[in-house]
């Protein structure tokens, strides 16, 4: 696809539970060149999207496996797939699938009734892997509100700085959850993002991405995981911490055995 660049190297490193709504996530609609023109940070982040691969992720099938469970990720257009495949510690083989026609799952090879809280469980499960697993992908749905920080320097690089909140309606549960994100401003890729939840006594995360590949057209990352070596008050300053070396990490985001079909 023509738009899609390769990065130069990332800045060196110092040493979800956060989620969309299914409905958020998989917003149908084609996005990339074939949009109107946008301006301000909505520019911004349509960069990113072409930059990483634009209209090639609206018509693909990418499977990867995610911590010892085996996902694939299947788009057509305004159609979709989400499934993950795993055993459970007895042995018996799950999948768990979304497609625009509902929720699913089969116990060794045999569908079974999804409840309402098995439901919720699937969706945030797999929404929450593929939501960051494609990020910057799904950055232009109707309940994402952004807004332009400005232009930062990060380890010598041009940045833009995008914030990212959801409006209520078609935000999902966690609708209040704040995120910021860090595209190059020469590459346009998605170097790094930061975010505070409010589930499970909330938090905060820091990450910065690396090992970038490009398979089939998309551009593919994994990332550190960290957080505040002190308390943050404001995720926005996330980057003059990391160049301060008062983050911590916590642990690794990869996706393994990335394939992508057309």
């Amino acid at each position: 696809m023509s738009g899609c660049r390769h990065p130069g190297t990332l800045p060196p490193s110092p040493a979800r539970r956060a989620r969309l709504s299914l409905a958020l996530l998989l917003a149908s609609g084609v996005i990339g060149c074939a949009s109107p023109e946008p301006e301000g940070a909505e520019r911004v982040v349509h960069e990113a999207i072409v930059a990483h691969g634009g209209e090639r992720f609206e018509s693909s099938e990418v499977s990867f496996d995610f911590r010892g469970t085996a996902f694939r990720v299947e788009r057509d257009g305004g159609r979709f797939l989400y499934e993950r495949s795993y055993r459970d510690d007895g042995g018996r083989r799950f999948r768990e699938w979304m497609t625009n026609d509902g929720t699913f799952m089969e116990v060794d090879g045999s569908e079974v009734v999804v409840s309402p809280e098995e439901r919720t469980r699937i969706e945030t499960a797999v929404n929450s892997v593929v939501y960051f697993g494609f990020l910057p992908f799904r950055l232009d749905d109707a309940a994402v509100q952004l807004q332009d920080l400005g232009t930062v320097t990060v380890a010598g690089e041009p940045y833009r700085k995008i914030e990212v909140t959801f409006a209520e309606e078609g935000g999902g549960d966690d609708w209040e959850d704040r995120f910021i994100y860090w595209f190059h401003g020469e590459a346009h890729t998605l170097d790094f993002l930061a975010y505070r939840y409010f589930r499970d006594g909330g938090g905060t995360r820091f990450r910065r991405a690396v090992n970038r590949r490009e398979i089939g057209g998309i551009l593919f990352q994994d990332y550190e995981n960290m957080t505040g070596a002190v308390p943050v008050l404001d995720i926005a300053e996330f980057d003059r911490m990391w160049e301060e070396e008062r983050v911590i990490p916590i642990s690794m985001v990869e996706l393994e055995n990335v394939r992508v079909a057309p």
